[in-house]
């Protein structure tokens, strides 16, 4: 018997994985674009592919709940032929696991020097940057960090209120590069929730994307 065509066969694949848009809104304003790397009933990891320079960006991980609709980047499309022009090799991560959130967090934090944590029901349009400190079932605590690359104090977050998780982009290498080693009793007083860049987000484009699950 032959086998049901998906939508996700529509989209341009580049070693085996689509290239999709995904439809965030009212979180975002703008499609959330990149090559899917994996998926279970809920969550979905993509690499993502920015909309200036049409590079890989680093991963995002978010909760299919989240997600409005969502289509694929069939091949004649221009961004699917900037991706082909520019030979764009997308790859899972090392360690990657869709598990669970907690699990995504904890091999994230192990191979990644800095997580980007979005709490989009609570701070719409703000983020927060740090390391890995430690995860549990529960809750996510991290070794903050200032948009200076200055190292503050660790706070933590319930893991529920995680909408998106974004690492190994350019903007956490830079800032991890930029950053001191942390004095042992070092501490400020200034919180390291930054705007949300917008250097992440693709153009919308016409179309009748499908729902998610």
């Amino acid at each position: 018997m032959a086998r049901q065509s998906s939508p996700i066969d529509e989209a341009f694949h580049v070693n085996g994985f689509p290239l999709l848009e995904f439809d965030r809104r009212p979180f975002h304003n703008h499609l959330l674009t990149g090559f899917v790397l994996g998926w279970n009933a809920k969550l979905t990891l993509i690499q993502i592919v920015e909309d200036q320079q049409f590079r890989l960006n680093g991963y995002a991980i978010f909760r299919n709940s989240d997600v409005k609709r969502w289509r694929p980047v069939s091949k004649e499309l221009f961004l699917a032929r900037a991706a082909r022009i520019h030979k764009l090799r997308p790859e899972r991560p090392r360690a990657a696991t869709l598990a669970s959130l907690k699990d995504v967090i904890s091999s994230a934090g192990s191979v990644f020097p800095l997580l980007t944590i979005h709490r989009e029901y609570i701070k719409r349009g703000v983020c927060d940057v740090g390391k890995l400190v430690r995860v549990s079932q529960r809750v996510m605590t991290i070794l903050s960090i200032t948009p200076q690359a200055e190292w503050e104090e660790e706070e933590s977050y319930l893991l529920k209120d995680i909408t998106l998780l974004e690492f190994g982009g350019a903007y956490e290498k830079l800032l991890s590069r930029m950053s001191k080693k942390r004095p042992a009793s070092a501490a400020t007083s200034s919180h390291s929730s930054r705007p949300a860049a917008p250097r992440r987000s693709a153009a919308p484009r016409p179309g009748t994307p499908r729902s998610p699950r």
